[in-house]
């Protein structure tokens, strides 16, 4: 559910997948693996790279 959040965020916004990976710095296909968990620390990384409360990515 997390990784279909963040999916949607960045088509809404045009942006890839591997561009918000390379602008987090996370390793490339990092984000596709957090479909259920994923680190606090980089989820509140994701949340404030699109302007979103954390809760937004969690559904």
């Amino acid at each position: 559910m997390i990784f279909e959040t963040i999916k949607t965020l960045a088509a809404t916004r045009n942006i890839s997948l591997y561009t918000l990976e390379l602008a987090l710095a996370l390793p490339a296909g990092t984000l596709k693996t957090w479909n259920q968990t994923a680190p606090c620390n980089k989820l509140a990384e994701v949340a404030r790279y699109f302007q979103v409360p954390i809760e937004t990515l969690l559904g």
